[in-house]
C-alpha cells in the first residue's frame, strides 16, 4: 500500500492532458512503456533492498556498494529534492483543494507570500506533522485509508466510464487525432533533431513517466519494515504492476470518453473533464484530492527518513536521529517540513521549477542505483554472501535500466528549469547550487574533519 500511495497523485489526474497531445491516438503506448521502464527500474531497487536492509534506498545502496565518498553525494542531494518533492506534492493539493472547494475565488491561482493558499499550505504541513507525530500505527492507518480512497475512485471512473461507452455506446477514441501535436526530439532541450511520431511518443513517455515516480522512496524506511530483505522485493513489482495497470485502463476509459475535453479543459482535475454526470464528476474529483493527500502523507513519511539515515552513518550531526516516544524523528521531521514549506513560498509556488528539479534528482539515483546493484553483486562481503545471485537481476536489468536512464537525461529540457520568459531564473539556478554543491560540501566538511573519518 506504501508503494501504490506513492505512486498514485497528482500524474494519473492532472496530467493525462499533455501526454495525449504529445502520443494522440498512441498515449496508452506511452503509459505502457513508462510502465515498463519504472517496473525495470523497480526490480533494481528490489534487487538493491535484497542486499541492504537500512534506512536510505539510493542513499543505503551506493555506500554500500561505493563507500562514504559517492555515498554522501548522492544522499544529501536526494535528502534535499525529496523535502523539496513534497513541498511540490503540497502545493499541488492545496491549490487542487482550493479550486475544488472555492471556484468562485482566485486564491489557487496567487503567487503572494502572504494569501489564503499560503495559510492553507502551512496547515497541511501542520496536519501532517501530526499524523506523523504519533508513530507508524496512524502512519500505517492514513496511508491505508488514503490508498484505498484512491484505488476506489479510479475504480469507480473506470467502472462507471467502460459502462458509459458500453451502454450509450460512445466512442471519442479517434477525437485523439483532433488534438495531437508532435514535438521534435531535443537534446537537453536544445540541440533538434527532428519531429517525428517517435520523437513525440519519447516525450509523452517521459511525461507519463512523472505518473509512475515514487517506488523508488518506498525503502526510505527499510529499517522499520518487517523483514525487508524478503517483503520490499516483492512489493516494489507488484506495485508497479498493479499502478500501471491502474493507470492503462483509466487513460483509454478517458480517450473513449473524450480526449479532446481532456486536453481542452483548464480544470485542476483533467481526467475529469469528459464526465457529464454531475455525481459521476464529483467522485472522481474527490478521488483525485484523496489521492494527492495520501501521496502528501507517504512522502511525509519517507522524506525525513532519509536525513535520519544519513545522520545515523555519522555524516550528518546525529541528533537529527533523534526520535520521541513513538518512534518518529522529530527533528529530521523538522528540517524537511521547513524545506517542504521554504522552496515553494520562495519561488511563489512556480511548480514547474520546483517539479524539475525533483525529476534531475530522481536521474541521480536511476543512473547509481543500477550500478550499485552490480557493484553487490559482485561483493564477496560476509553481509552480502548469504543473497542467492541472479545473472538476470543482477547484470542485465541493471545494465538496461542504465541505458534508458542516460536516455531520459539527455532527453529533458532544462530551459524549464534555468529559463523563464523574462531570461534566468536566478531563483532555481541558487536552488540547483544549494542542493547539489553548497550541501554537499557542508556534510563532506562535517563527516571528514574527524580524524576518524580520513
Amino acid at each position: 500500500m506504501l508503494g501504490i500511495n506513492a505512486m498514485i497523485g497528482a500524474g494519473i489526474f492532472l496530467t493525462p492532458g499533455a501526454v495525449i497531445k504529445l502520443a494522440g491516438p498512441y498515449a496508452p503506448i506511452a503509459y505502457i512503456l513508462a510502465g515498463v521502464f519504472a517496473g525495470v527500474m523497480g526490480v533494481v531497487f528490489a534487487t538493491a533492498a535484497r542486499y541492504v536492509q537500512t534506512n536510505g534506498a539510493a542513499y543505503a545502496y551506493t555506500t554500500a556498494a561505493f563507500g562514504h565518498r559517492i555515498g554522501i553525494y548522492v544522499g544529501v542531494t536526494l535528502a534535499v529534492t525529496a523535502s523539496i518533492a513534497w513541498g511540490v506534492l503540497a502545493s499541488l493539493f492545496v491549490s487542487t483543494l482550493l479550486r475544488v472547494a472555492f471556484p468562485a475565488k482566485a486564491w489557487a491561482d496567487s503567487d503572494q507570500l502572504f494569501s489564503v493558499k499560503t495559510l492553507t499550505f502551512v496547515l497541511l504541513i501542520g496536519v501532517l506533522l501530526v499524523i506523523n507525530l504519533f508513530g507508524n500505527r496512524v502512519i500505517k492507518w492514513a496511508n491505508a485509508s488514503s490508498t484505498l480512497g484512491k484505488v476506489f475512485a479510479l475504480s469507480v471512473f473506470i467502472g462507471g466510464g467502460l459502462w458509459i461507452v458500453v451502454t450509450q455506446h460512445v466512442n471519442n477514441y479517434a477525437t485523439s487525432w483532433t488534438v495531437y501535436h508532435s514535438e521534435p526530439y531535443a537534446l537537453f532541450g536544445v540541440a533538434e533533431i527532428g519531429r517525428s511520431t517517435a520523437s513525440s511518443l519519447t516525450l509523452a513517455t517521459i511525461a507519463a513517466l512523472y505518473a509512475f515516480t515514487g517506488f523508488e522512496s518506498v525503502a526510505n524506511a527499510a529499517e522499520e519494515m518487517e523483514e525487508p530483505d524478503r517483503t520490499l522485493p516483492r512489493a516494489i513489482p507488484i506495485a508497479i504492476f498493479a499502478v500501471a495497470t491502474i493507470y492503462l485502463l483509466a487513460v483509454i476509459t478517458a480517450m473513449l470518453l473524450g480526449a479532446d475535453k481532456i486536453v481542452a479543459s483548464r480544470d485542476t482535475v483533467r481526467l475529469a473533464a469528459p464526465i457529464a454526470n454531475e455525481t459521476f464528476r464529483t467522485v472522481v474529483v474527490l478521488g483525485a484530492l484523496v489521492s494527492m493527500f495520501g501521496i502528501n502523507v507517504a512522502a511525509s513519511f519517507g522524506a525525513p527518513r532519509l536525513w535520519t539515515a544519513i545522520a545515523d552513518r555519522g555524516i550528518l550531526p546525529s541528533g537529527l536521529s533523534r526520535k520521541n516516544r513513538f518512534g518518529v524523528p522529530v527533528i529530521a521531521f523538522t528540517i524537511t517540513a521547513s524545506l517542504a514549506l521554504a522552496f515553494p513560498l520562495a519561488l511563489r509556488f512556480d511548480n514547474l521549477n520546483l517539479t524539475g528539479l525533483a525529476v534531475t534528482a530522481r536521474f541521480v539515483e536511476f543512473i547509481m542505483v543500477p550500478f550499485a546493484v552490480i557493484a553487490l553483486a559482485r561483493s564477496r562481503a560476509a553481509e552480502h554472501a548469504l543473497v542467492k545471485r541472479n545473472a538476470l537481476t543482477d547484470k542485465v536489468l541493471p545494465i538496461v535500466a542504465v541505458v534508458v536512464s542516460v536516455a531520459l537525461v539527455v532527453s529533458f529540457d532544462y530551459r524549464s528549469i534555468f529559463l523563464t520568459r523574462g531570461g534566468l531564473n536566478y531563483f532555481s539556478i541558487a536552488l540547483v547550487v544549494i542542493t547539489y554543491i553548497v550541501v554537499p560540501a557542508l556534510a563532506y566538511l562535517h563527516y571528514y574533519k574527524r580524524p576518524s573519518n580520513p
